[in-house]
């Protein structure tokens, strides 16, 4: 199990890991959702060529945490990993850094072993996340000069719709060249709906779920 997680994104997501629902007060922990379209967000966001890679969600698709999922393992298995989550507030982008922190702490014993962090999670700071291999996961302001500062491998825009400098915090991450940008939202009139609106529908190739 432990091997198969550490080389398998989902399979850690749904196995090996588990979220957390403040919404339930009597059992909060629970297994991240084993569905169709997770799966294909994580194919997705592995495997398409741009940089800069939209989905649009709906507040129940749990595409946060999925996005969350992606980049922390990522930065669990790889080091000197950094990204950035920017929304409206960064009270929004301090939950993306927070999904991290739960995922890390759900895991395997044995894969925390193998992802050691510096200090407790209860002593890193409420805006970021840091591993002893100098991966990292940081929530910043709603300013969008803040992304140049962290020479980041992956800038998240959660709710990128819904952010008034959306369009420059694009603009400034795209300038800074990480390897991943994410642009995740529900809808809403605006520079993210323009940005979207030249997507070609296309059937998603269920065959590809069924051989893995």
């Amino acid at each position: 199990m432990v091997r198969r997680a550490i080389e398998d994104k989902y399979y850690w997501l749904t196995q090996c890991t588990r979220t957390k629902d403040e919404q339930d007060l009597v059992d909060p922990y629970k297994p991240f959702p084993d569905k169709d379209y997770l799966w294909h967000v994580i194919q997705y966001l592995d495997n398409w060529p741009n940089p800069v890679k939209a989905i649009e969600k709906s507040r129940t698709m749990m595409a946060s945490w999925g996005v969350s999922g992606w980049s922390g393992h990522l930065g669990f298995t790889h080091p000197a990993i950094c990204t950035v989550f920017q929304s409206q507030d960064e009270r929004r982008a301090i939950h993306d850094v927070d999904y991290v922190k739960e995922l890390w702490k759900n895991s395997l014993p044995e894969l925390k072993d193998r992802w050691p962090i510096p200090k407790p999670v209860e002593r890193q700071p409420a805006t970021e996340f840091r591993l002893s291999n100098d991966s990292r996961w940081v929530a910043l302001s709603r300013d969008p000069d803040a992304i140049r500062s962290e020479h980041p491998t992956i800038v998240v825009l959660d709710e990128a719709a819904h952010m008034i400098e959306g369009q420059e915090s694009y603009d400034i991450a795209v300038a800074a060249n990480p390897l991943h940008i994410i642009l995740l939202s529900s809808a809403a009139q605006g520079w993210y709906e323009d940005f979207t609106a030249p997507a070609i529908p296309t059937d998603w190739p269920w065959e590809m779920r069924v051989a893995a």
